[in-house]
């Protein structure tokens, strides 16, 4: 058996074979405590000829401890917790600087394997049915698994291999990670070297890839090969007057304007186009609290940097970011096509790539998709059917159509003949025949006579056809010349919109726009003029000489006058086609790897995540890139980072992120101790880097960015004129606890843990939460309203509790939606109106993470037109946190209301409590009248 964990939180690898793989190859470090364990068929001569592609395989230093750890060691939380060393701000050396994240991403790996085995007994499985060794001096498998059963209900469960998993093997599979300890059980670990294969099933335990980019990223020794140039400049810098002026000229960028950026945007903008102009490497700081407009900027910086011709590779932690930024940037391209004074930047030298399914892409970054574009330009390029030899064929068709136009008419002719020869045979035989019934008048003969006279009918049926179908030579013209312009129209269409510009001279692409008008305008006139005039169009001496005695006589008696615009056009449409098959030289190629690995060389902007970087490594000839933009910089480790600052050719750095908003996640507390999770944008923040901070908000209603402001960002961002105008402000419910903001006080729950794992539930809190949403609901059908609401928590226990009584319940009316997700599941999401439950009650005042300030500066600041914060007031007040502050801030402002204010809501959490059996623990409460009236809130 194969076992996966699928983890919310991050990946652990897990092992998986396709059954219809052939070379699916695992690395495996064999565990058994019997001495049996698992036995390997012998290596076959496939099996030999895969294992001569890994036989030089060396294990990284990752891979040597993760393989060198038995089961034990990954469930030891304190196995590395003496070597593993803070990191400091600063460093000394390039040596000091990546060893002092070698150890903390060991025990990083240790802590997901960790993480991923705990969760075992929730991991699918799959069936091993061969496994096979392919080198005997290396532990190196082939392993194929058992297909899925397409009828399975849980389709999503069923995981299929992908290069870097890691994987148990097992006799069966383990309920708890104590089985694979106990005496007599056999266990394998195993990471995928290449998985290869079509529809394969097993289980995730864990993925290593981003661990084992880092540690490449972070080894020593590889540096000496790389790129570090602008890690020099990061070990201990030093900030200078170069942060304190631009040397941007005005006018340099024209076309900025016409994208209304605010001044703290554009100043940003100019500052990293400045840095980019100067010969030294630079890092760049941009400070983009909630709604600044961070991706806009960003997108307008990317059009900046197309525009001045510097090769960007725009990064980013996780996938949705990335899509995100892509998204902006394919509309702004779109919109601002006349913009740059008089220049343009071209969506085929954007290139986005990544995992297709993580990324949920819609049609529209299609255009943009790595994947996507190969599949089109594959199709142009194909040996026999591509542009190629649809330019031939167009040239042949256009130059000679004479010549072929004869070829068809004596095929036409022959096969006529051929018939007509068939046609005397049987008649001569028939005749025989009939001689020879009036002799023997027998029943065979009789039927032979039947058969041939049948064969003369059809005979007779196919020559009347062939006649009635012969084309004229302006219907054979036509049928050859507009499935012709159709497809070099589509070639035409694909290249302008996927192949790079430096692909080919801007001539070329210039006379590829010009030839569809050329070649349809053609077409339209060919439609009206006669038989005769055409072919006297095409007439030439050389195609008289290599046409028929018979064909030439008819075309030698055409004496209509073909007119001048048809002559023209022909001409024009015959020397541009000419033109592109001399210059237009496409690179001979067709397989989709290189296609590929062709557009990323030429591409001159590439977005992936920062993991999927380490792909542009390893690009041969490609110009290298020079700049460096990362989004959500503050929510990636620093070791992460240095996959893409590594990249061949890159100077500057452009950082974009916010250090108040969820950091990247650590699992491993020795790591978290370590600040192994810290970015390096917090570092150079921490280090006093100037930043240049985006200062106008655009999200939130006024009264919602309030706190938020004041609280986190020192009050220096302003609310921008469109949250400020008085339509802003919505009303979905009546009521003033339904205002903009307001703290929602819920104290006739209690938490407990979930069913599922051990992540806290307020099932009270959660009725509440869902009747709310109910309301909102019927109040957007009522009103023909649109409405997006999000349900926010920090605890994926509540999540679920809240989505199991609104599952389904809203999905049938377009103008309204709901998404529940955690907190971690919102950052960078916005939404109309955000309920947030805060799930804590309990009498000690504990709150756990909750009082996290980054976490609630996100969960804060999701919302546009109304945030609803539910929680228990007495609960999350009572300790020195930053909830303390919120609460007396609620109250203070006048946005503080009890549950039982609302007699709707005060109903639901009796009914919940009712249902909980914990009407005795609301009996207790003073604050909930069961039965009351409403009464007015807190007055301001």
């Amino acid at each position: 058996m194969i076992d996966y964990y699928d983890s919310d939180d991050d990946v652990v690898a897990a092992m998986i074979d396709y059954y219809d793989s052939d070379d699916d190859v695992v690395l495996m470090r064999q565990e058994s405590p019997d001495g049996h364990g698992f036995r390997a068929r012998s290596t076959s001569t496939r099996g030999k000829e895969a294992a001569s592609r890994y036989g030089s395989w060396e294990q990284s230093e990752l891979e040597m401890h993760m393989f060198s750890w038995s089961i034990q060691d990954v469930l030891n939380k304190n196995l590395l917790k003496k070597k593993v060393k803070k990191i400091p701000k600063t460093f000394t050396s390039l040596k000091d600087y990546m060893q002092s994240f070698t150890v903390p991403l060991i025990e990083e790996t240790r802590a997901d394997l960790c993480s991923a085995l705990e969760g075992i007994k929730h991991a699918p499985a799959a069936e091993v049915i061969r496994m096979e060794q392919l080198a005997t001096d290396q532990a190196i498998f082939s392993i194929m698994v058992r297909k899925a059963d397409p009828n399975l209900t849980q389709r999503d469960q069923v995981y299929a291999p992908r290069d870097a998993d890691i994987l148990v093997l097992t006799d069966q599979k383990p309920k708890h990670s104590s089985d694979l300890v106990r005496t007599g059980k056999s266990y394998l670990i195993g990471s995928v070297l290449k998985a290869e294969g079509g529809d394969g099933t097993v289980v995730r335990l864990s993925r290593s890839p981003a661990e084992g980019r880092c540690c490449n990223a972070v080894d020593v020794h590889a540096a000496a090969c790389k790129n570090t140039g602008i890690i020099e400049k990061i070990l201990n810098p030093k900030f200078g007057q170069e942060y304190n002026a631009s040397c941007f000229l005005d006018g340099e960028l024209g076309g900025l304007e016409s994208f209304e950026l605010n001044p703290s945007q554009l100043k940003a903008v100019q500052d990293c186009v400045s840095a980019v102009q100067r010969p030294t490497c630079s890092v760049r700081l941009i400070w983009g609290p909630p709604g600044t407009g961070k991706t806009k900027t960003i997108s307008v910086l990317l059009w900046s940097m197309l525009l001045k011709n510097h090769r960007t590779v725009t990064c980013a932690p996780t996938n949705t970011a990335v899509v995100e930024v892509a998204s902006r940037v394919l509309g702004l391209m779109q919109e601002s096509s006349g913009g740059g004074g008089g220049k343009k930047c071209f969506l085929s030298d954007v290139v986005l790539f990544g995992n297709e399914d993580r990324m949920g892409l819609h049609g529209n970054l299609a255009k943009i998709f790595l994947e996507s574009r190969v599949g089109r330009l594959q199709q142009c390029l194909m040996p026999g059917t591509g542009w190629t030899q649809s330019l031939s064929s167009m040239l042949g068709l256009l130059e000679h159509p004479l010549v072929q136009y004869d070829r068809y008419i004596e095929g036409i002719e022959k096969e006529i003949s051929d018939l007509v020869s068939e046609e005397n045979e049987i008649r001569d035989e028939l005749a025989l025949s009939l001689r020879k019934r009036e002799l023997l008048s027998n029943k065979k003969t009789a039927e032979k006579v039947q058969g041939m006279q049948t064969k003369l009918l059809v005979i007779e049926k196919k020559v009347r056809e062939i006649k009635k179908d012969k084309m004229s030579f302006k219907a054979y013209f036509q049928s050859n010349y507009t499935p012709l312009v159709n497809e070099l129209c589509g070639c035409v269409e694909t290249f302008g919109n996927d192949l790079p510009r430096s692909a080919t001279s801007e001539e070329n692409f210039r006379l590829m726009v010009e030839v569809p008008p050329l070649l349809e305008g053609f077409g339209v006139l060919v439609q009206s003029e006669p038989d005769e005039q055409l072919q006297a169009l095409f007439k030439n001496e050389e195609d008289e000489r290599s046409l028929s005695s018979l064909f030439r006589s008819l075309v030698t008696q055409v004496q209509a006058q073909v007119s001048f615009e048809l002559k023209e056009a022909r001409s024009s449409c015959v020397q541009k086609l000419r033109d592109l098959s001399v210059s237009f030289q496409l690179p001979d190629m067709f397989d989709r790897r290189m296609i590929e690995e062709f557009l990323l060389r030429r591409a001159k902007s590439v977005l992936c995540t920062a993991s999927s970087s380490y792909r542009l490594h390893y690009l041969p000839n490609a110009q290298p890139f020079e700049v460096l933009v990362v989004d959500e910089a503050a929510q990636l480790k620093e070791c992460e980072s240095l996959i893409a600052l590594q990249l061949p050719g890159v100077r500057h750095a452009v950082l974009i992120g916010d250090e108040y908003q969820l950091p990247a996640l650590v699992k491993s507390k020795v790591c978290e101790d370590a600040e192994f999770g810290r970015s390096l944008f917090q570092r150079l923040t921490s280090l006093k880097q100037p930043k240049n901070l985006l200062d106008v908000q655009y999200r939130m209603h006024p009264w919602i960015s309030k706190f938020p402001v004041q609280s986190f960002y020192g009050g220096q961002i302003t609310d921008g004129p469109n949250v400020l105008n008085r339509d802003y402000e919505r009303r979905h419910l009546t009521g003033r606890m339904y205002g903009a903001y307001s703290f929602i006080n819920v104290d006739g729950g209690n938490e407990s843990t979930g069913k599922h794992d051990r992540s806290l539930i307020n099932p009270v809190e959660a009725a509440a939460v869902a009747r709310i949403v109910q309301r909102l609901f019927k109040e957007s059908v009522d009103t023909g309203r649109a409405v997006r609401v999000g349900v926010v928590s920090p605890y994926k226990g509540q999540v679920r509790a809240v989505q199991e009584k609104l599952t389904g319940a809203y999905a049938m009316h377009e103008g309204f939606s709901v998404k529940v997700r955690s907190v971690d599941g919102f950052q960078g999401a916005e939404e109309d109106v955000i309920i947030f439950s805060a799930v804590r009650s309990n009498t000690a005042g504990k709150i756990g993470f909750l009082a996290d300030i980054n976490r609630t500066n996100v969960a804060l600041t999701r919302a546009k037109h109304c945030l609803w914060i539910l929680g228990n007031a007495k609960t999350l007040a009572c300790g020195k946190t930053i909830w303390r502050e919120i609460v007396a801030d609620a109250k203070d402002r006048g946005c503080f209301f009890d549950a039982k204010d609302d007699k709707d809501l005060s109903n639901a959490i009796i009914k919940a409590a009712i249902e909980l059996d914990e009407v005795e623990n609301l009996l207790k409460l003073d604050s909930l009248r069961i039965g009351s009236g409403s009464r007015p809130g807190v007055r301001s």
